[in-house]
């Protein structure tokens, strides 16, 4: 098989889950079988440095003029046409739009289409719009891949045929995954929490889908029982001021902890002893939770998308149901009180993520279907070459 040219195609870099696994494929990707090219709608946000210079990687900006821009689909057609692309693979909304449409008129040969969610229980027009015009142009993709069953599950309730879906789980490259003891110590040092303190901790968005609220409840239940507990949250968005009021109303300001966006996470997750995940929507394969096992850290995640699909509750953690501030405190308090249960958990997170989520595991999968849907592809053009030349022949 020649050597291909993949197009991974995105909103743009900023900090966020789906970015990161499109950049860990773009650079694990191996360049003697495929040359990679990763586009965005709008330029300028942080991921766009870990791929300058990166060998087999070109990145472009389509530099979409605002929402409303009506060449954004033809400026991809052209760039794929320009660039010879065989596959195309979109990720995120707007993206897949203006993905699938620019390779229908470009004629690419093979477009995968890409879910991230696991469920979306809380949508909004310009959302609802979008998908409805993604699953129509779904239809033409030759595969669609979700990163959970959750999500395979969610887009066949949305009439994507079966034979098409394939699920791939996230992986994390193992830089993720390394801290060293010191910088846990000089970070809670700088976090002001004492050696003896519980650090319970968070890595989201700050967005209405990872329920900040509830776990800034719970904190308040937790620190009741296991006083001095600090609590931390990593990420930044639209509901930072709003969750900073909060947390001073619920007299915890001077235990929370607002970190930010951090491109570097594994030593503030390491720093943590106890890894909480309040989601009540969207997830599909949370990158939070997979790091958290990949450092060991005891998890208590809410029972919602795939996350059930990470772990057995029990096993790497506990699932408690979303939504619920009470359930989630009663669940990390009984695992700090737990000292053995907490070895089990660390030494079980680290088993599972090592067997099944390491990035080696995931840029594998992507390559076995590139390949696979490239043969399809070729094996259909043969026949039909095939045909027509019997078809002379009849003549």
């Amino acid at each position: 098989m020649r050597r291909l040219t993949v197009m991974l195609l995105v909103n743009d870099l900023r900090i966020g889950g789906a970015e990161r696994q499109l950049v860990e494929l773009a650079r694990g990707l191996d360049k003697e079988r495929f040359r990679v090219i990763v586009a965005t709608l709008y330029p300028g946000q942080p991921f766009e440095e870990d791929l300058r210079g990166c060998p087999g990687v070109d990145l472009i900006s389509l530099d979409r003029a605002g929402k409303f821009d009506p060449r954004t689909a033809f400026k991809l057609a052209g760039t794929l046409r320009r660039e010879q692309v065989d596959i195309i693979q979109p990720f995120l909304t707007p993206a897949t739009t203006f993905g699938m449409l620019g390779a229908m008129l470009a004629r690419t040969p093979v477009k995968v289409v890409t879910e991230r969610c696991g469920l979306r229980l809380n949508t909004h027009f310009a959302n609802d719009a979008y998908r409805f015009v993604e699953d129509r142009m779904t239809r033409f993709a030759d595969a669609v891949i979700p990163n959970s069953q959750a999500g395979a599950d969610y887009v066949l309730a949305r009439g994507i045929a079966g034979q098409k879906v394939r699920v791939i789980y996230n992986g994390v490259a193992p830089d993720r995954v390394r801290t060293s003891l010191d910088e846990r110590e000089d970070l809670r040092a700088r976090l002001g929490v004492c050696s003896e303190d519980w650090l319970v901790g968070i890595v989201a968005s700050l967005t209405p889908a990872k329920d900040h609220g509830t776990f800034l409840q719970a904190a308040s239940i937790i620190r009741a029982e296991v006083p001095g507990t600090k609590f931390l949250l990593v990420g930044d968005g639209p509901l930072r001021h709003d969750l900073q009021r909060r947390a001073h109303l619920m007299d915890l300001a001077g235990s929370v902890i607002f970190a930010g966006h951090q491109v570097r996470v594994a030593p503030y997750i390491g720093a943590m002893d106890l890894a909480v995940l309040s989601s009540n929507d969207h997830e599909g394969c949370s990158n939070f939770l997979l790091e958290a096992m990949g450092l060991a850290r005891p998890i208590v995640a809410t029972d919602i998308g795939g996350n059930r699909e990470l772990f057995d509750s029990g096993d790497a953690g506990l699932l408690v149901p979303p939504g619920n501030p009470l359930i989630l405190a009663h669940a990390a308090i009984q695992t700090m009180r737990n000292p053995e249960a907490v070895e089990r958990m660390r030494a079980r997170g680290r088993e599972i993520f090592r067997q099944r989520f390491t990035l080696e595991r995931m840029v594998a999968a992507y390559e076995d279907l590139y390949a696979t849907l490239w043969r399809r592809y070729e094996s259909r053009r043969q026949m039909r070459k095939s045909r027509k030349a019997e078809q002379v022949k009849e003549n």
